[in-house]
C-alpha cells in the first residue's frame, strides 16, 4: 500500500506544470521571462507569470493571469524599457526601469504595441520564445 501511495504522488507530482522561457537584450543584463505553473496533471489551465529584470538594478515577478496551457504570450516592444504582452484579448504593460511598473491595459495604446519581438508558446511539448523574424526590406527594381 505505501508502494502505491508514493506511486501516486510521484505521478500527481511529475504531471505538474511548471516552465518557462525568455527573452534577454544587452548581453543578457535586460532579461524577461513568462513561466506558466500549473498543480496537477488534470488542470487545463496555467497561472501565467512574468519577471522583468535590468541586472543589476532591479527584478520583480508579477502574475499575468490564468489561461489554457496551450496560450501563446506575444512580446511587443513600444519603446525603451516598456513591453506589452498579449495573451488573446488581455493586454498587460510592464516596464525595466525600476521593474515595478505592471497593469493591464484596457486598450490598445494610441501609438500602437511597437515592435512585436516574438511570442512564447509551446513547440513539440516544451515552452519556448520564439523570436519574430527581421522584417527584410523589399527589393528595388522589381526584378
Amino acid at each position: 500500500m505505501r508502494r502505491f501511495s508514493v506511486f501516486c504522488l510521484v505521478l500527481l507530482l511529475a504531471a505538474c506544470t511548471n516552465d518557462g522561457a525568455f527573452f534577454s537584450t544587452d548581453n543578457g543584463q535586460q532579461i524577461l521571462s513568462v513561466v506558466r505553473e500549473s498543480t496537477f496533471f488534470w488542470e487545463k489551465k496555467a497561472k501565467f507569470f512574468v519577471t522583468i529584470s535590468r541586472l543589476p538594478d532591479c527584478q520583480r515577478r508579477h502574475l499575468i493571469q490564468t489561461a489554457g496551457l496551450k496560450t501563446h504570450v506575444e512580446l511587443w516592444q513600444p519603446g525603451d524599457n516598456t513591453f506589452i504582452l498579449r495573451l488573446g484579448n488581455a493586454m498587460y504593460v510592464v516596464e525595466n526601469r525600476t521593474c515595478e511598473g505592471f497593469a493591464r491595459l484596457e486598450e490598445e495604446p494610441p501609438g500602437g504595441l511597437g515592435q512585436h519581438l516574438g511570442t512564447f508558446g509551446e513547440s513539440r511539448g516544451v515552452f519556448v520564445f520564439v523570436a519574430e523574424e527581421p522584417k527584410q526590406p523589399a527589393e528595388a527594381g522589381g526584378n
